[in-house]
């Protein structure tokens, strides 16, 4: 897996660009099945996506990652309520769909973090091949 993904800079931005393009349209097909939504629940349900959206985006670019971090984990707590208090479910949308939906945006949250994961790791171990980092060990 790792002459697959490597350390290039390319090869992970490349990674990523496939992942929310998959997800961006898979969403995207979801989104054309809610008819029944009211504008209110459907404007909601968009800002949720936009969300997981931005929050994927500086979580994989940001050089804060405490801050990269704490958002993504806000976003998990903000799903989480959607998922588990019906109050902040989007009305008109059956509770299947929903979580349906939510699986989605789980899945693509977990593949970004393993992205970002394998190739931090193998970015350290080649800092620290070519001599240029003991600490990033």
């Amino acid at each position: 897996m790792k002459h697959l993904l490597g350390s290039r800079k390319g090869r992970k931005e490349g990674a990523l660009d496939g992942l929310n393009l998959f997800f961006g349209a898979l969403l995207g097909a979801n989104l054309g099945t809610l008819e029944g939504l009211k504008l209110i629940s459907y404007v909601q349900l968009v800002t949720l996506l936009a969300c997981t959206v931005m929050a994927l985006r500086i979580f994989s670019t940001s050089e804060n990652r405490l801050f990269a971090v704490l958002l993504l984990a806000f976003y998990g707590a903000l799903v989480a309520a959607v998922a588990t208090v019906p109050e902040l479910a989007p009305r008109g949308m059956e509770r299947d769909d929903l979580s349906k939906l939510i699986a989605t945006l789980l899945v693509w949250v977990l593949f970004v973090l393993i992205l970002e994961l394998v190739t931090s790791r193998m970015e350290r171990r080649s800092a620290v091949a070519e001599g240029g980092g003991a600490e990033a060990g």
